[in-house]
């Protein structure tokens, strides 16, 4: 198995079990945005996409709780 998968696996199995409800959503959205940006990365280029894609998903992640809590 590919070391990267694995490791997001594991990240994402502890979003699983974040404590509070802002945790997980930018958990969540951190470890999409990894997993996208690993698939979507060209080459060699995995974990940079990987680490972009972390990155994004976690301030998409921040926004749509930022927005859930307004409401």
């Amino acid at each position: 198995m590919n070391p990267l998968l694995l490791n997001l696996f594991i990240i994402l199995s502890f979003v699983a079990v974040s404590c509070t409800p802002n945790q997980k959503t930018v958990g969540t959205g951190a470890a999409a945005g990894a997993i996208i940006g690993t698939v979507i990365a060209d080459g060699d280029d995995h974990k940079k996409g990987a680490l972009i894609g972390a990155g994004v998903g976690a301030v998409a992640g921040a926004a749509v709780n930022k927005s859930r809590s307004r409401n």
